[in-house]
């Protein structure tokens, strides 16, 4: 029997999509099909009486459509720094065993994601976020700034979507990928200048 739980804390995107990325407005992606990548920190959280505050893990994810329609291969990398029963807890979670979110988002899976353990490296002060999970995810990026010569200056501005990740909230810091690297789920390849988003997430068991 699944226990109670609730996890918070932060949350990024990066994929090939431009800006904004289409498939959160429920529209198809830009290239036809998504390479998409999601990192979160975990920042105050417990399933059951296992402490989950300062977890980190990441998810590669492609879908030859919107992924709301669908995902064909996920992969989803765990931090090798949890200890066991973290790591027991987590996969309980994003497996979606533990009900609420991510029995949905297990729902959309045509198969279970391939599970990965390495060493990840998580940074995210809402205007720069950057994560580098083993060698299958790396992601640098930061918020949308104005063209040098327009001599305007602005801040993070968000962006609010159907993007359930992001929930409840689902507002969004809107981004452009520096470097974004996966060689996961069959893939291989470097994108940059493409869109990232940085936001918070609260999710919580039935």
């Amino acid at each position: 029997m699944a226990e109670r739980w609730r996890i918070q804390g932060t949350i990024f995107d990066a994929c090939d999509c431009t800006t904004l990325c289409p498939c959160v407005y429920l529209q198809d992606p830009t290239n036809g099909d998504c390479h998409a990548s999601v990192a979160w920190h975990v920042t105050r959280g417990n399933y059951g009486k296992t402490n989950l505050a300062g977890a980190n893990f990441a998810m590669y994810v492609y879908a030859p459509g919107n992924p709301l329609h669908g995902i064909d291969r996920a992969v989803l990398f765990l931090d090798e720094a949890t200890k066991p029963a973290q790591r027991e807890a987590l996969e309980a979670i994003l497996g979606g065993q533990a009900g609420g979110m991510w029995e949905m988002m297990a729902k959309l899976l045509k198969s279970p994601p391939h599970v990965m353990t390495g060493r990840i490296e998580y940074k995210n002060d809402g205007k720069k976020w950057s994560v580098r999970a083993g060698d299958a995810i790396e992601v640098r990026a930061g918020y949308l700034k104005a063209p040098p010569d327009m001599g305007i200056k602005v801040g993070p501005r968000k962006a609010q979507t159907f993007d359930f990740l992001f929930g409840p909230t689902m507002d969004k810091v809107v981004g452009i990928s520096d470097t974004y690297r996966v060689n996961a789920g069959g893939d291989n390849r470097t994108i940059s200048g493409r869109y990232s988003s940085s936001g918070r997430f609260a999710y919580k068991g039935p």
